[in-house]
């Protein structure tokens, strides 16, 4: 689990599966990382200011994204 909060640390990501929304606030520019939750889990990525989730097994709704 530290390691995953590593990852939350440096890239921003953040999930409200309740609000089911993603939150970014990367402060190291374009990456991709994991993203798991309780129903799934697959990739996030930020380019050029955009995010996206690449689900790989399982279900992350994802209604609104928020890109700090």
């Amino acid at each position: 689990m530290s390691s995953y909060g590593l990852l939350q640390g440096l890239t921003g990501v953040r999930y409200d599966a309740v609000a089911k929304i993603l939150y970014v606030a990367s402060s190291i520019g374009d990456f991709r990382s994991l993203l798991c939750t309780q129903t799934g889990f697959g990739l996030v990525e930020l380019k050029n200011g955009q995010a996206s989730v690449d689900v790989k097994w399982g279900d992350i709704p994802v209604e609104k994204t928020v890109v700090a």
